[in-house]
């Protein structure tokens, strides 16, 4: 088999495709519907980039508590809400077409999909999905989007009535922080705030086996919201300087000092090791090291979609 055209039998094939693999699979699939984790039973350290965005889960195409399954397994969830391809690349072959991850795309509609094992064809849909591993989504970030799900209003997840906007998402990712941190204690008398905030935030945090909590303070006034990524930069002793993972804010709680304003910020990130700034930053290329030196919101959107990208390397 080198290229075949598919039209029948197409999700028996992928979902035993999902199965069969040896390696981590790589999927990207604009929408994700309710029960389309047992449709598409991704292994451990397989990669999913789906639209879930707040739109697409209240319109009921993207189902948040069918990812979270599939993370709880190992996978990791990407959101990418300007998506509209499905592609299915499993070990040596891949599926490219019109399917949607959903039961009524497996029981209703008439779907075509072309699959292959063509090598070049192969690697460049592994490719397209890796370049779209920007924006990954926790499992708190899951839950939340959970309580904004609406099942569909017609069959395909479309509104009944209103207005079609054809018009792609202003942005494709969240708002990309930056914080510089330095070892230091909290403000004397915010101890009772800073672990209230800290209470709430574990509450917020579910399931995340492969995901840790973290917290830090920011000093006068904040932007940071619920739903925006900070990426954590410490300052050692020694001068060196350490990155974690991007994180998703979870829960900001604020407190009024004596002499300036102060925000806890909570937030929940990958378990993996943190990498030195000037490894990643010649990973980015020229300018990246001055780039990572500053803080606060990254204004640049494409050092933040290089930067995100990138770190789905790690």
């Amino acid at each position: 088999m080198k290229t075949q055209f598919v039209t029948r039998g197409i999700w028996k094939s992928l979902t035993a495709s999902a199965k069969a693999a040896r390696k981590p699979a790589l999927v990207a699939v604009a929408y994700f519907g309710q029960g389309a984790s047992k449709l598409l039973p991704l292994g451990a350290g397989s990669r999913l980039v789906v639209d879930a965005s707040e739109n697409a889960v209240k319109s009921g195409q993207t189902h948040p508590a069918d990812l979270k399954k599939l993370q709880n397994q190992g996978v990791v969830i990407y959101s990418y809400p300007s998506l509209h391809a499905k592609v299915y690349a499993f070990d040596g072959f891949a599926f490219v077409g019109s399917a949607n991850a959903s039961n009524r795309s497996s029981g209703i509609l008439t779907e075509a999909v072309v699959k292959t094992s063509d090598h070049a064809v192969v690697r460049s849909a592994k490719t397209f999905v890796r370049d779209l591993c920007r924006d990954e989504v926790s499992p708190g970030r899951l839950d939340r989007l959970q309580k904004m799900y609406r099942p569909p209003r017609v069959p395909g997840g479309t509104k009944a009535r209103g207005k079609v906007h054809s018009r792609k998402p202003k942005q494709t990712m969240p708002r990309l922080f930056l914080a510089q941190l330095k070892l230091k204690d909290i403000p004397e008398g915010s101890e009772g705030a800073s672990e209230q905030g800290m209470k709430i935030a574990k509450a917020r945090q579910k399931h995340g086996r492969s995901y840790v909590l973290s917290d830090y303070f920011s000093v006068g006034k904040n932007i940071i919201q619920e739903g925006d990524k900070v990426i954590q930069i410490l300052e050692r002793p020694d001068g060196r300087r350490l990155i974690d993972a991007p994180a998703d804010v979870l829960y900001t709680r604020p407190w009024k000092g004596n002499r300036y304003p102060v925000t806890f910020i909570y937030l929940e990130h990958p378990d993996v090791r943190r990498t030195r700034l000037d490894k990643l930053a010649r990973r980015l290329g020229y300018g990246a090291k001055k780039m990572l030196h500053r803080n606060g919101l990254v204004r640049d959107r494409g050092f933040a979609e290089k930067l995100l990208g990138n770190w789905s390397q790690f």
